[in-house]
């Protein structure tokens, strides 16, 4: 009987560890930490509006001037390239090099890779249809960790975005 009673015991200890053992162990879905060293980062935004066909430049922090702006060769040489990722839930990938202080121009890229030079710097700026069109932005580490960038972006967003870090 004694016996019996200590199998039975021994037993429930060990299927007890066993139980907590494995409670213990890693969840497999959770997302590895992403990789922020240096090298192109990979931005994710969502805009107030649509402007998935316009061509970006940026403002100084101040919003009062355009700090950078490509050349339409870049915007040519690129050409679908450019234009952002869509992903899932309305956001979007960049693919121009955008950051919280972009600004959005009536330019399309099709129009602007015709042009043989850049606008002036005032002909951009009248250009600009939204100085502030950004709903959400943030930045998931180097670009160059990720093999399909649209389907980890994707995984990240059904995570809520949350090992990214917010820009604004």
């Amino acid at each position: 009987m004694r016996i019996v009673l200590l199998m039975t015991l021994a037993t429930w200890v060990a299927g007890g560890c066993q139980i907590n053992q494995k409670s213990m162990t890693p969840n497999s879905t959770l997302a590895a930490p992403l990789d922020f060293s240096a090298g192109p980062p990979t931005i994710i935004y969502k805009t107030k509006q649509d402007y998935t066909n316009q061509v970006a430049v940026i403002l100084t922090p101040d919003k009062t001037s355009i700090a950078a702006y490509p050349h339409p060769q870049d915007i040519a040489n690129k050409g679908n390239q450019v234009k952002p990722t869509l992903l899932a839930n309305g956001y979007l990938l960049d693919n121009q090099g955008i950051n919280p202080n972009v600004a959005f121009t009536s330019y399309t890229f099709a129009q602007y890779a015709a042009l043989p030079q850049a606008p002036s710097l005032e002909e951009l700026k009248n250009s600009i249809i939204n100085a502030d069109p950004l709903a959400y932005i943030c930045n998931c580490g180097n670009r160059n960790q990720y093999g399909d960038i649209a389907a980890s972006m994707n995984n990240l967003i059904a995570q809520k975005l949350a090992p990214c870090k917010t820009l604004k």
